[in-house]
């Protein structure tokens, strides 16, 4: 190993220059070129174990300012092929005292910082052919990759960093991983913004004291693009403006800020975003042109308040025990568009035939926020769906039953089989229709006073008709039994002594009497209202009812007992609506 500028010698062009700049005590950055240097030029080379020397303070010489080496315009080759150091800038455990920074160079080969310390380390607008390889490595202040070009991996694995990982507009491709920084500690942020990487960025378990910014990136790999399971951010993470075409992944992340998706698009053949257990304390940004071909994974997350708008709604939502505090800035709060949220849901395609949390939930917050009656809408189409989930569970149990009939069984055992079967499908039947009329009369008992205008005044009504035209052909009689044997009414019926040719009915003849003259007229009107409303009684149920000897008659008796039987249900309900006995905005 070389320890000594005279073990250097003879110096390379480039190396003479950047000695003669140290000499004079220059603390700005040496330019060996302009740019970029290609592999052509030789006179810009700088041999990567000169670089090493110099940035370990060597030289006596040439001593270090306090800014460090700095180098521009460069071509850092390798040089230690056949020693025992590695291929390429090897600092690995190195402890350098103050900052490295390598602008604008072109860097063949790997760059080893493995356990190395260091103030800051700079490679601003240098194309770095090979991998950069930091484990481990501990700085003072930042690690700079502005607008620089890597063609390996980026290691950063648990790494500290006294301020933040810089990667904005850089350009990162790896075959596999290009970013990995799992277990990092950075007292700073992660910034990617306007980056162009083409592999996958991993922050697995990473603790970052600032942000996690890739506005404007475009992320690119195969499954996972970007992952950042369990990492920890005590700023926000910013996916705004960006295109990732792979999954991005939050599972069980927590973010002291906001989550913002605003203007992402996200490309994914299965789940574009998985916030699978995240918490957010800030808000969740899901608008302003965000786009997501695959699913939206929200299940067992919590964020302090969701901002969206239905434009940018993905395809697939997934929010089973998904918490949020608030729907805000300008996110739809009216129960329809609630309604088609959280219809974004399949729970079919997870073997599950309803998730109802999310109902319960959303119509939870609305309510929160003062939307009483489109939370109520929520939770009747939550009704409604679980309803129709657990029809569906029966219907394949007794699809598979049926599929049994074929197999022989002894004659008891068949039939009670087909027993059981003919009594599930009475039992489908029957609870279909139940769960229509409830929903329709009461909206599954969140709306009890609908009973009044959409059950009690139709059957009112309907009564009204059905007892009038019973009336009408003479097939109703007086209700009091003293009257009903009396000779004025008796005596009426067909062919009676008081029979006329005039009377039409038996009713008319009864009505021409003395001693029907001061009986209560019969009104259709009042009559249905009487026996529909038990609550009151106009007494017209008292003095009349179907004649039940005559046709029409028995028709119109079966139908009173079934306009009873429902004027008590509906008006329970209706009652109970009035009363409070049923919260018709209970969503908790």
């Amino acid at each position: 190993m070389k320890t000594v500028l005279a073990d250097f010698e003879p110096l390379r062009p480039a190396e003479a220059e950047l000695v003669k700049e140290l000499q004079k005590g220059n603390r700005k950055t040496t330019e060996i070129s302009g740019g970029v240097p290609d592999d052509k030029n030789k006179t810009l080379n700088l041999r990567a174990t000169f670089i090493r020397y110099l940035a370990l303070g060597g030289c006596e010489d040439c001593r270090l300012p306090e800014t460090g080496l700095r180098v521009a315009g460069a071509y850092i080759d390798g040089d230690e092929e056949n020693s025992e150091d590695t291929k390429g800038l090897d600092l690995e455990g190195a402890t350098l005292p103050h900052d490295l920074g390598l602008f604008d160079c072109r860097i063949p080969d790997p760059i080893i910082l493995r356990s190395a310390k260091i103030k800051n380390f700079f490679l601003n607008g240098s194309d770095v052919k090979a991998e950069i390889m930091a484990d481990g490595l501990q700085t003072e202040g930042s690690i700079s990759l502005g607008s620089t070009t890597i063609g390996g991996e980026v290691r950063l694995l648990g790494a500290k960093l006294g301020g933040s990982l810089d990667c904005d507009g850089s350009n990162l491709k790896a075959e596999n991983k290009a970013l990995s920084c799992d277990g990092m500690q950075a007292e700073g942020g992660v910034f990617l913004r306007k980056a162009t990487i083409e592999g996958k960025v991993r922050l697995l378990g990473a603790r970052l004291g600032g942000n996690l910014s890739c506005i404007g990136a475009a992320l690119q790999a195969k499954g996972n693009a970007l992952s950042c399971d369990r990492m920890r951010v005590e700023g926000s993470v910013f996916l705004s403006g960006a295109t990732i075409a792979g999954e991005v992944r939050l599972l069980g992340a927590r973010l002291g800020g906001n989550l913002d998706c605003e203007g992402a698009k996200l490309q994914a053949v299965n789940d574009a975003l998985c916030c699978d257990g995240a918490k957010v304390a800030g808000a969740f940004f899901w608008r302003e042109g965000a786009e997501a071909s695959g699913c939206i994974d929200l299940n067992d997350a919590s964020f302090g308040s969701i901002c969206d708008d239905r434009a940018s709604w993905p395809p697939e939502l997934r929010l089973d025990r998904c918490r949020y505090g608030a729907f805000l800035g300008g996110s739809p709060t009216d129960a329809q568009g609630r309604i088609d949220w959280l219809a974004l849901q399949q729970p079919k395609k997870y073997g599950q035939d309803f998730w109802p949390d999310p109902y319960e939930h959303c119509a939870k917050v609305l309510r929160e926020m003062g939307h009483g009656a489109d939370a109520r809408e929520i939770l009747i189409e939550k009704e409604r769906l679980q309803r129709m989930a657990d029809r569906a569970r029966e219907e394949r149990e007794l699809v598979a039953l049926r599929g049994k009939v074929a197999e022989p069984l002894e004659r008891t055992k068949a039939f009670k089989r087909k027993a059981k079967i003919a009594y599930g499908a009475a039992r489908l039947w029957a609870k279909r229709k139940w769960d229509n009329a409830l929903g329709f009369l009461v909206g599954y008992g969140r709306k009890p006073l609908d009973a009044l205008w959409r059950g009690l005044l139709p059957m009112w009504v309907f009564g009204t008709v059905a007892f009038f035209l019973v009336s009408w052909m003479g097939e109703i009689k007086p209700n009091l039994p003293q009257i009903q044997v009396h000779p004025s009414w008796v005596e009426c019926a067909e062919y009676g002594a008081r029979r006329w040719a005039s009377h039409t009915t038996q009713v008319a003849c009864f009505r021409a009497q003395p001693e029907g003259e001061s009986y209560p007229h019969f009104n259709a009107l009042f009559y249905s209202a009487d026996t529909l409303f038990p609550v009151v009684s106009l007494e017209m149920q008292s003095y009349w009812i179907p004649d039940d000897t005559k046709p029409f008659g028995m028709l119109a008796r079966w139908y009173l007992w079934f306009h009873i039987a429902m004027g008590w249900a509906l008006t329970l309900l209706a009652v109970a609506g009035f009363s409070g006995l049923i919260k018709t905005d209970n969503t908790k």
